[in-house]
């Protein structure tokens, strides 16, 4: 699984942060939407509800994330 990071400005954390669309999105073989962008640097400076990136609650964001390090951890485990 190869993840294609950008760096995207967001305001809460006043810096540039990593950002991908979700792999599973290239598997299968469709177009991006909102819910398939996840910020990897959530949770490092992040101190509100809601992802002033993505407009979305931070609970969903950690959410996102954890889903993308379990999927991970099960393609390495598989291979």
């Amino acid at each position: 699984m190869a993840i294609d990071a950008h760096l995207a400005y967001c305001a809460g954390c006043d810096r540039k942060v990593r950002v991908i669309v979700n792999p599973r999105v290239a598997e299968e073989r469709r177009e991006p939407g909102p819910q398939d962008l996840i910020c990897l640097e959530h949770g490092v400076q992040c101190t509100g509800d809601l992802c002033p990136l993505f407009d979305v609650p931070s609970q969903e964001m950690k959410e996102r994330y954890k889903d993308l390090i379990e999927r991970a951890r099960e393609r390495l485990g598989g291979e």
